[in-house]
């Protein structure tokens, strides 16, 4: 049986998407990261010209992403 190209990309495209768990999860891992870090940082070298207002809404962002991260590795270690 030939194949076109169409049916080709088709398969490709439907290769691709079918992807793991453990991609997805580690994707979300790697995105949460940079959250922490993103947070920490502005945190550690932009805190003392932020005004307070500022501070609250990065301690919040940053306890949030700490938070994520729990429950990511939550969600790991039951689908482990």
């Amino acid at each position: 049986m030939v194949m076109g190209p169409i049916s080709s990309f088709s398969i490709a495209v439907s290769d691709m998407s079918d992807t793991r768990h453990s991609v997805v999860v580690d994707m979300i891992m790697v995105q949460v990261f940079s959250l922490v870090l993103g947070s920490f940082l502005i945190l550690a070298f932009g805190a003392q010209s932020m005004s307070a207002q500022q501070l609250t809404w990065m301690m919040g962002s940053l306890f949030v992403s700490f938070s994520l991260v729990g429950i990511v590795y939550r969600s790991l270690s039951k689908s482990a």
